[in-house]
């Protein structure tokens, strides 16, 4: 599973500070208008469950190419959020939630290759040494302190 099960992880950033997968996402999308005519839906976890399990499934298989999913996988994963979800979905709004994905795994990877930032195993979170290193963090990383 590696990389895509991450992102059912909660993350720990500090001991007093919790981000979860959503408030990273509801902080990525601020600002888009649904209403705007460009197709964005708001995501919720039951839709990015149905989506990562998807591309769970068929990565497993060895359907994900250098270059992304190949173009089955992306009609699968539209049936199954739109059977476990029951939402329109689209091939945009799927590759545009993949890219969402991407971003929040550069995010974690990161951390994750900075001094102090380790990955609890017991509590599936990235655990940080101290405040001084997030607020290090921080300072390099201004999107950091949402």
């Amino acid at each position: 599973m590696g990389m895509i099960a991450d992102y059912y992880r909660t993350i720990k950033l500090t001991k007093c500070l919790l981000i979860t997968k959503r408030d990273v996402v509801n902080d990525m999308e601020k600002g888009k208008k649904s209403g705007s005519g460009r197709g964005y839906i708001s995501w919720n976890d039951d839709m990015d469950k149905a989506l990562l399990d998807t591309f769970v499934e068929y990565y497993n298989k060895g359907d994900r190419c250098q270059n992304g999913w190949k173009s089955h996988v992306y009609t699968a994963a539209i049936k199954n959020v739109r059977e476990k979800c029951n939402v329109e979905i689209t091939k945009d709004n799927i590759m545009s939630r993949n890219k969402t994905f991407d971003k929040h795994h550069t995010i974690i990877n990161g951390m994750l290759e900075t001094s102090g930032f380790g990955w609890d195993w017991n509590k599936n979170k990235i655990s940080v040494d101290s405040d001084s290193v997030w607020e290090a963090y921080v300072a390099k990383n201004k999107e950091a302190n949402g």
